[in-house]
């Protein structure tokens, strides 16, 4: 029997069990399992039985250390007033379906006020995260029913709690903490929410206060009240466990619970989806445009199938406001697929909010594979949308990193299946993730003009590009924030700074920390580079250097590197050093450095190199962006 808990996963392959045996047998034989397999294997529509056995398979590859290097590590705290010892199995089982390796650290029980108001630490190691689960006796006193003054001060006292966690989480651990939002209280009365004191208006106030929190970048949410809303909370609740065992939400939910969690982990570590590909036929309208005709496919209409397809493109263009890029694979000619695009009234989704457009009669896999070049983004980076179960599966044998959604045949489900699957989890929205759909849009266009134009040199200043480089600021830390922890491929260090951290960058005369803008006549890309600096009067050291991707081979790289060669030589500073550290996912800048002109110092046992480069000697580069350098 499969876990209808996760329908948007693909069914149970009916070879399961034969692949899992097969990667135990890799394990055997010493060798990692492959990546694209394991993540496979762990994100179908597990029954009991196979959960259990994928969470003892998660075991064994944490054992044996014979992970592969793809699955992003990340070890989390858990905390709170009630027993959690019955997620750490699941969580890491769900990290295996989202990329991730998952370890968990259980604080002793009911440990949270000395954690938070003692020097004691109940982890007494470094974190990514520490999950906080309290109940409503953690928070609060006793509340006489219509006191507003007392549910004032009980408010007032569970703030202070929750700063005090957030506070010590980042100094004891070095990492944010994640609150989780306290489920709907059972109520006696529809009245409930406008009786001061009650419990439905205590958890719903506290909820709203932890929201706030987060928007101010205090700390981040896992949304428990919505899941055991949407699973019912007399689903989501066993009073019988809780009362014999404190804990806080059934055992059959766990594994949902912990795959909820582990979306929130997948955002924060950047392994979220950043793309939307949508079929067109029956998937963004009803019937087929080719044989019925712009007159005679179903949108809108006061028909409940034409309005659900509505609805639905009114969820994807949420999704593209988010900053998902959006992208079209279709079994179709283009001229015909375009036509609703263009010409029927009731179609939301324009031609203009599609980045790449891929309508022709190739094979899906191979059109995919396309739309992820042209928009420079792995295939990891994508969800696949499509009515057509045949066409699900082929793209699931043929691109397994593609997370194709199991979203069914009737476009009433579309929305629920994409939203619950929690492929587009993201941490607190920022003015940059709102703008990054344009910035792809804005890659595609270039991609072609520069498919057009032979010479690389014209290419680039055809693009008029606008480089604003800044310092730190209040209006930037959120996304200098963002890129320092999620940016992993373009980043020379990959050292991990929280917002305190960017705050005393700011106000620190011996740091220097520059924000890195780039516009062009297609898109504004926002923030795409942060660079971070220890300053000396005869010695300047990188201390972060990170990009986006989204804007490689441009020149960017080298023009901010000329940017500060030539704010040092105005310093009178005689001598710039660096050093790359290697990751498992950096590698692309191994010879950043040197093909920037640097000499190599050191090569060190631990796989870092050292560089210097002398002020004086250094050469700029050519390039083709105007640059504009805020003081």
């Amino acid at each position: 029997m499969t876990n209808c808990n996760f329908p948007w996963r693909p069914p149970l392959a009916k070879d399961w069990a034969e692949r899992l045996t097969e990667i135990e047998a890799t394990l055997a034989e010493e060798r990692a399992p492959d990546y694209s397999t394991v993540k496979t294997l762990a994100n179908q529509q597990l029954g009991r039985r196979e959960q259990l056995l994928v969470e003892r398979l998660a075991k064994k590859l944490k054992k044996a250390a014979l992970i592969d290097d793809a699955f992003a590590p990340m070890t989390i705290g858990l905390l709170g007033n009630r027993t959690l010892s019955y997620l750490p199995d699941p969580l890491a089982a769900a990290g295996l379906a989202r990329g991730l390796s998952i370890s968990s650290v259980e604080a002793p029980y009911d440990s949270v006020a000395s954690f938070a108001f003692s020097p004691a630490n109940c982890f007494a190691q470094s974190l990514d995260a520490v999950l906080v689960v309290l109940n409503e006796s953690a928070l609060a006193s006793k509340r006489p029913l219509l006191d507003v003054s007392a549910e004032k001060e009980a408010l007032a006292d569970a703030e202070e709690l929750f700063v005090a966690l957030a506070s010590a989480a980042k100094q004891k651990t070095g990492c944010p903490a994640i609150f989780a939002t306290l489920p709907a209280a059972l109520q006696v009365s529809s009245a409930e929410l406008a009786t001061p004191g009650s419990s439905a208006r205590f958890r719903q106030r506290i909820n709203l206060l932890l929201a706030e929190g987060a928007i101010e970048g205090k700390w981040l949410l896992w949304d428990q009240a919505a899941l055991a809303s949407r699973v019912g909370l007399e689903n989501w609740l066993d009073p019988v466990r809780y009362h014999a065992a404190k804990i806080p939400f059934s055992l059959e939910m766990c594994p949902l619970a912990a795959d909820n969690i582990a979306s929130i982990l997948a955002a924060m570590k950047g392994k979220s989806a950043r793309g939307l590909i949508l079929d067109l036929d029956n998937t963004l309208w009803g019937g087929v445009i080719g044989d019925d005709g712009l007159a005679g496919i179903k949108l809108g209409q006061n028909s409940p199938e034409g309005e659900a397809f509505v609805a639905f493109q009114n969820f994807v263009l949420g999704l593209r406001e988010r900053g998902v890029v959006l992208a079209v694979c279709s079994k179709n000619t283009d001229e015909i697929a375009r036509e609703p695009f263009r010409e029927h009234s009731e179609m939301v989704i324009k031609e203009d909010h599609i980045a790449v457009f891929q309508a022709n009669w190739s094979d899906k896999a191979t059109n995919i594979k396309s739309i992820a070049e042209t928009l420079s983004l792995g295939l990891e980076s994508f969800v696949f949308i499509d009515d057509n179960a045949a066409e699900r599966e082929r793209v699931r044998q043929e691109l397994p990193l593609v997370s194709t959604i199991e979203v069914g045949e009737d476009p009433s489900f579309y929305i629920e299946r994409i939203a619950q699957s929690g492929q587009f989890d993201h941490l607190p929205l920022n003015t940059e993730d709102i703008s990054r759909a344009e910035s792809y849009g804005g890659r595609a266009a270039a991609a072609e003009i520069r498919a057009k134009i032979g010479n690389y040199d014209d290419y680039l200043t055809t693009l008029e590009m606008r480089m604003t480089i800044s310092p730190f600021d209040d209006v930037g830390r959120a996304r200098i924030t963002q890129l320092i922890n999620k940016s992993n491929q373009f980043n020379l260090t990959t050292r991990r700074y929280g917002e305190e951290d960017v705050r005393a960058i700011e106000n620190d005369p011996d740091q220097l920390g520059w924000q890195v803008r780039l516009d062009d006549k297609f898109a504004q890309h926002g923030m795409i580079g942060v660079v971070i600096v220890r300053q000396d009067s005869k010695e300047w050291m990188i201390d972060t250097w990170l990009q986006s991707c989204r804007v490689l081979e441009r020149g960017v790289e080298q023009r901010v590197m000329d940017s500060l060669f030539e704010e040092a030589a105005k310093a009178g500073v005689e001598n710039i050093v660096a050093q790359y550290i290697p990751t498992d996912r950096n590698k692309m800048v191994s010879s950043f450095y040197s093909d920037m002109g640097f000499n190599v110092d050191s090569e060190n046992d631990d796989g870092s190199v050292d560089y210097s480069c002398s002020v004086q000697d250094y050469e700029p580069h050519r390039t083709f962006i105007d640059v504009s350098l805020e003081k």
